[in-house]
């Protein structure tokens, strides 16, 4: 293929990625994803959330170096500080409500695994903002409003996190993936590369949030 503009490409990602995203909300509809929460679930879901940020920050952290311009090397190591930031503070809440912090960090799902050392062994930045960054983790906000709302009314310290801090973090650095990607995904070879990576991503996060789901105290 030949290079496509900026906008051109933003938005084959995009639409790849929100083509995803419907499919995934079907399927989660399919193995209970929205199920009444429990205690049980509410602390294994906040034990999933360590992994999920802890492992944006392992994966992006060896990045910050090699990108070219030091204004996108500050904004890459506040948005790595933030996700283990985030690590932290479910960890503590974890704890307060009496559960293991690193159950699923230290016995990790096979789909989770798999999906994280998918983007560890990602040979460019511009691949892995594409599938991290600007793939899976633009579904972050979107399951979490829903599990603000439904657990609000059982453990609103939980919802405040959600809420106050890792949605209002999320929003400070969403700019960072798409501006990487206009300024260095110029080429048809490395676009391409960034829409197969992002493709690979949701489908290898699709079967690691189907695996977490399924695993869901009843």
């Amino acid at each position: 293929m030949e290079a496509m503009s900026p906008e051109e490409f933003l938005k084959r990602l995009s639409d790849h990625r929100e083509a995803f995203w419907e499919k995934m909300t079907a399927e989660r509809k399919s193995y209970g994803a929205e199920k009444p929460l429990s205690p049980e679930i509410i602390l294994r879901r906040l034990q999933f959330g360590v992994v999920m940020e802890r492992k944006a920050a392992e994966v992006s952290a060896p990045w910050v170096s090699r990108l070219p311009e030091l204004e996108l090397q500050h904004c890459l190591s506040e948005y790595v500080a933030n996700e283990l930031k985030h690590a932290s503070i479910l960890r503590k809440r974890i704890a307060e409500l009496k559960g293991d912090p690193d159950v699923l960090w230290n016995n990790p799902l096979t789909e989770l695994k798999q999906l994280w050392d998918f983007h560890a062994a990602l040979g460019s930045f511009c691949e892995l903002f594409a599938s991290v960054q600007y793939g899976h983790e633009e579904f972050f906000p979107r399951t979490s409003k829903s599990f603000i709302e439904r657990v609000e009314p059982i453990d609103s310290q939980t919802a405040s996190i959600y809420r106050d801090t890792l949605l209002a973090d999320e929003a400070g650095h969403e700019w960072l993936a798409p501006e990487i990607l206009r300024r260095y995904a110029t080429d048809a070879n490395t676009q391409q590369r960034c829409l197969d990576a992002l493709q690979t991503g949701c489908e290898l996060f699709g079967r690691a949030i189907q695996s977490f789901n399924r695993t869901m105290p009843a």
